[in-house]
């Protein structure tokens, strides 16, 4: 019995390397027909990333009754084509406003959680905000340019 098994096996194991490797090499029923054309797929043109700067966001940072810094970042937004970047300039005053009110509520809770601000936590959430105002894929990618904290004096 169990030499049959062992032969079952091993005819399972050669059968299952000869298919496999019938498929590689595209021979016998893997092989590709000799009148099948060749379809070619239309090349994509290049798509050109358009980088739009932002005027810096200020925010101060709240503790207790006074001001306890100052919190200062630096944005540029990727957008693609001439179109998406002209109406991502005339309504940068619009995400500029959206970015400051959704940071004045979400930099507190990320300063608790972490000791400083992280970067890519911080491009993600304006990513969403971004995507959320104008509508998903007309800001391509937020770039963080710099992050500057300074304490209130």
């Amino acid at each position: 019995m169990k030499k049959i098994l062992l032969a079952l096996a091993a005819v399972l194991i050669l059968a299952g390397g000869t298919v496999a490797a019938m498929k590689w090499m595209a021979i016998g029923p893997f092989a590709e027909p000799e009148n099948a054309e060749k379809k070619e797929e239309p090349k994509e043109e290049p798509v050109e990333s358009i980088f739009v700067d932002m005027d810096p966001i200020m925010l101060p940072v709240l503790q207790g009754d006074r001001i306890a810094g100052l919190i200062q970042i630096q944005v540029k937004l990727e957008t693609v084509g001439q179109d998406n970047a002209i109406y991502l300039k005339r309504n940068l005053t619009k995400v500029q406003d959206t970015f400051v009110r959704d940071l004045h509520g979400f930099m507190p809770r990320l300063l608790k959680k972490k000791e400083r601000i992280d970067v890519l936590i911080l491009k993600d959430r304006l990513k969403v905000i971004g995507d959320r105002l104008l509508g998903k894929g007309m800001i391509r990618d937020v770039l963080v340019q710099s992050v500057i904290e300074t304490p209130a004096r």
